[in-house]
């Protein structure tokens, strides 16, 4: 991708809010435009929809402020634009779009406009080179309370709502519980009787799921994905196979494969945080685990790249906050996920990472039998082949 092209996405359709401002001033531009929010005279980050929903529906919108939703973000300089530079951006942020910083003013790319201009770069990519392979589901049956867990269980938003027969049925993202079960009670409570009726969590997911799936097959270019993702407005599509899930692909999924494709170190790693404050010391101690780890299978992989999901959750213990570590490990022996929680960075990530070991451990035993069997056939059975 040529960086000239990429400088043509910048567009400057975008709103500033100043950071003070209730969240009730945001909602009616979120569909026109892209909001950042200003203090003192600095884009402090931007609002995202998924978010903004949310507090609407656990707060008053008219007293909460827009600070308490910001996600903070980087702005890129046109000095360090590049393919590379908003791709890691996008995938760090996790928003809808990235901040420029242009003479005097600011512009923003969106990640469909991105993606687009990314197809010509994946071509050659299919469905099954990007595909997440674990994919997470829940019986259409189950309640939605126990949706919310195995979303939260495996740091995922969405889950794939599959028959008896485990068959895809639906998808449920959080931005639908939101809007069909706790906007609704909220504006019970708040008075107002002509929306929905109140539902509860014991309701069965069937009964708010998205249908039908938007979906691919396995054998299906990244283009083609990227195509119905834009042309869906979605931001999922399920890989399946005579209606049985095979995987799932999201747009930092995408973009992920992108990183890796263009990274010329053979193992690297990329850490994202989400309100967890580490300092150097902690960075560093780290650091160091990854390294560590990677080192262990330097061996066994050719091109590996690690991507760390780090997030804090509101409880403590001992003055130390619960974190969730998501781990994914894109390799050419194939994608490794792991998760793991704990009191503290160092303790969250050493949990996830006892995991990911295992899992891979798993694959090399695996690749081991099917080495001996192979050598087992070959001794045995040389004479008659």
């Amino acid at each position: 991708m040529e960086t000239e092209r990429l400088v043509e996405l910048i567009r400057e359709d975008y709103e500033v809010i100043n950071s003070n401002e209730t969240i009730s001033k945001v909602i009616s531009m979120l569909e026109k435009s892209a909001i950042l929010v200003e203090e003192d005279g600095e884009i402090l980050g931007v609002i995202r929809e998924r978010d903004l929903i949310r507090g609407c529906a656990m707060v008053n919108p008219h007293e909460t402020k827009v600070k308490n939703f910001v996600i903070r973000t980087g702005v890129i300089s046109m000095k360090e634009i590049s393919p590379e530079s908003v791709a890691r951006r996008f995938v760090e942020d996790s928003t809808p779009f990235v901040v420029v910083k242009l003479d005097g003013r600011y512009g923003v790319i969106h990640i469909d406009d991105f993606l687009s201009l990314l197809k010509g770069d994946l071509r050659d990519v299919r469905a099954r080179d990007v595909m997440n392979v674990d994919v997470i589901t829940v019986l259409k049956d189950s309640t939605v309370a126990k949706a919310l867990a195995t979303m939260r269980t495996n740091g995922v938003e969405r889950v794939v709502v599959i028959d008896e027969n485990y068959k895809v049925v639906g998808i449920l993202t959080g931005k639908d519980v939101v809007d069909r079960i706790f906007a609704p009670r909220r504006k019970v409570r708040m008075g107002d009787f002509s929306g929905e009726k109140e539902r509860s969590l014991s309701i069965k997911v069937e009964s708010i799921m998205s249908y039908p799936v938007i979906v691919a097959n396995k054998e299906d270019s990244i283009p083609n994905v990227i195509d119905k993702m834009i042309e869906n407005k979605i931001s999922s599509v399920v890989i399946t196979r005579d209606g049985f899930p095979e995987g799932i692909i999201i747009k930092k999924d995408i973009l992920e494969y992108y990183l890796k494709s263009i990274t010329p170190v053979k193992h690297t790693y990329q850490i994202v945080l989400k309100d967890v404050e580490l300092d150097e010391f902690e960075m560093n101690r780290i650091n160091d685990d990854i390294e560590n780890f990677l080192g262990k299978f330097k061996g066994f992989f050719g091109d590996a790249i690690l991507f760390v999901y780090m997030k804090r959750h509101k409880e403590y213990y001992r003055g130390l906050p619960l974190i969730y570590v998501r781990l994914k490990l894109a390799s050419d022996r194939g994608v490794f996920l792991a998760t793991g929680e704990g009191w503290g960075a160092e303790y969250a990530l050493h949990s996830a990472l006892k995991k990911l070991e295992r899992s891979i451990l798993e694959c090399k035993d695996l690749q081991m039998d099917r080495k001996m069997i192979r050598r087992f056939y070959e001794d045995v059975f040389s004479d008659f082949i």
